[in-house]
């Protein structure tokens, strides 16, 4: 088919060249219904497909199949006064200027779940219960097990080997002392001197934890997955472009999370829920468009 057999289809949402000889029923793939604009998302009434972004409603493919159709929309007719009345262009809405990373961040208003709260009052009990036992500082290397308090000056006597179990006989790699009797393996005396390692059992312990993220029309969703979190030691704040977490949860761990967000967020109508398996951070959006797949840059 040549350009000049070529003709324009004036449906909505096809707009394709096509021949009029080979125009069959399936051909077309259009919108029968008008374009409707409502608490910023974008659909046709034909349709049950909304979204915020004025690109994605573009690209959002026809539920109708029929012929293409050569007829091109009437001009507007003038009204008794003379006028023209002239449809509404629609244009995309424009885009916020990207706030600066550097804004002062703000911290996020938190709610504890009931779930939480039930568990942090059985945790009360335990560390109170632990509090009146003394905390002593234990070597640990392997074979020592001095306390700190009293053997500061003493040489450590530890195993710089691992331990073995083969056919009923119990050994360190570094010894040649074999027992069958766990009690004894457990008590030989270390093979290797050297100076005690300590271990501060309230120093936090930096760890990773598993985290996901899903987007509404007008809020994205953070949640981090932890379990036991103390939220009176956590820190939770935004600014319109970053996010900042420490989050203190289980036996003195700490996951930390400072990253720049993908999109825009409202710090003022963000906030922070804590329940008993994990932390939900809920953002507001600055501006109601969908954000690429990724929640960080």
């Amino acid at each position: 088919m040549t350009p000049e057999q070529s003709v324009h289809c004036y449906n909505k949402g096809c707009g394709k060249q096509f021949n009029p000889i080979e125009n069959t029923s399936e051909e077309c793939v259009y919108h029968s219904g008008a374009p409707v604009f409502h608490d910023a998302y974008k659909s046709w009434s034909c349709c049950e497909k909304k979204t915020t972004d004025f690109t994605e409603f573009l690209n959002i493919k026809g539920c109708c199949k029929g012929t293409h159709n050569p007829v091109k929309p009437a001009d507007p007719v003038p009204t008794c006064n003379g006028s023209v009345e002239v449809p509404e262009v629609i244009r995309p809405p424009e885009r916020m200027k990207r706030p600066s990373e550097s804004e002062a961040m703000i911290p996020l208003p938190t709610t504890i779940s009931a779930s939480l709260q039930k568990l942090l009052n059985n945790m009360t009990v335990k560390d109170d219960q632990l509090e009146s036992e003394s905390k002593e500082l234990v070597c640990q290397r392997k074979g020592c097990g001095k306390s700190k308090e009293g053997s500061e000056d003493d040489k450590c006597c530890y195993h710089a080997g691992s331990p073995i179990f083969h056919e009923g006989m119990k050994y360190w790699s570094c010894c040649n002392k074999k027992t069958t009797d766990f009690n004894q393996f457990l008590a030989q005396k270390g093979c290797t001197e050297g100076a005690h390692q300590w271990t501060d059992p309230s120093q936090k312990k930096e760890v990773q934890c598993r985290y996901d993220w899903h987007q509404t029309g007008d809020t994205v969703n953070f949640t981090v997955y932890a379990k036991k979190i103390v939220p009176e030691e956590c820190s939770i704040s935004c600014n319109p472009v970053k996010l900042q977490l420490e989050i203190f949860f289980g036996d003195n761990q700490v996951f930390s999370f400072d990253k720049v967000l993908a999109g825009i967020v409202d710090p003022e109508q963000s906030k922070a829920t804590f329940f008993a398996t994990k932390l939900e951070v809920s953002m507001r959006k600055a501006e109601f468009v969908a954000w690429p797949s990724s929640f960080v840059f």
